[in-house]
């Protein structure tokens, strides 16, 4: 018989002062008892500066991808969790923007070619492209010219004798 794994929330705190730990239980445990790990906590009351969630996604993922089963309010709270993470990176000055990190000015600029720069090899390019052009066009050409020994189907034909 196969052991059913799920990813659900234990009620912990006092009355009326509600405080969850998200746990991954066996499907058959008890709501608030034994469980195989503690994944986070979720503080829906929390004050000033308390945190309110906080998940191991990586742990997460890793029950995920071998069969458990998340409850929809643990489903929406790891979507809250991934999106404060997400934005979290997006506005950290050390996030990796382009292989090098935003804090690190002078890696950006020796890596970020300057407009002048661009503008001459996007010139470049558009040259190129034209000399190729010219080349497959003059071969083309070539391909299509009658041979000297043969006969043109517009010129006067040979004489059969």
């Amino acid at each position: 018989m196969a052991i059913l794994v799920t990813i659900r929330l234990a009620r912990h705190g006092g009355k009326k002062n509600p405080f969850y730990h998200v746990t991954v239980a066996e499907k058959s445990a008890r709501r608030d008892g034994r469980f195989i790990e503690r994944l986070g906590f979720y503080n829906p009351i929390a004050r000033g500066g308390e945190e309110e969630l906080r998940i191991d996604l990586d742990r997460v993922d890793y029950w995920l991808a071998n069969g458990a089963q998340a409850t929809d309010r643990v489903r929406q709270l790891v979507y809250r969790s991934r999106n404060a993470y997400l934005e979290e990176l997006a506005g950290d000055e050390t996030a990796i923007v382009d292989g090098a990190t935003a804090g690190d000015e002078a890696g950006a600029a020796e890596e970020a070619p300057a407009a002048g720069e661009v503008a001459e090899a996007a010139a470049a390019d558009e040259a190129a492209t034209a000399d190729e052009a010219l080349v497959a066009d003059e071969a083309a050409a070539a391909d299509e010219a009658p041979a000297a020994d043969e006969p043109s189907a517009t010129g006067p034909s040979p004489d059969p004798e």
